[in-house]
């Protein structure tokens, strides 16, 4: 999983921020503010799926009979793990 580039993390604040404010649910002079925040939104949102990754990978390598990574079994306990660390973050 490729994290953003700055460039990117400014566009999609810039949409956001645009659409909230058209509706009226922001200030106009909170742009810099606004775009701070999603960009530490968007760090840490990488930070968390990289250490449920990792935990669950941890997880199906600890397992008495681990499928092979990239099989299907492997992909489905993957996804299946994935989701209830992410529960727990």
């Amino acid at each position: 999983m490729s994290i953003f580039s700055d460039e990117r993390v400014d566009e999609i604040a810039d949409k956001i921020y645009a659409n909230l404010l058209k509706k009226g649910l922001l200030l106009k002079d909170i742009k810099p503010q606004f775009k701070a925040c999603v960009r530490r939104a968007v760090v840490k949102f990488y930070r968390i799926n990289e250490q449920v990754d990792e935990i669950v990978r941890k997880k199906i390598r600890t397992l008495s009979k681990a499928p092979a990574e990239g099989s299907r079994d492997y992909k489905i306990l993957f996804d299946k793990y994935f989701i209830e660390e992410w529960k727990k973050h």
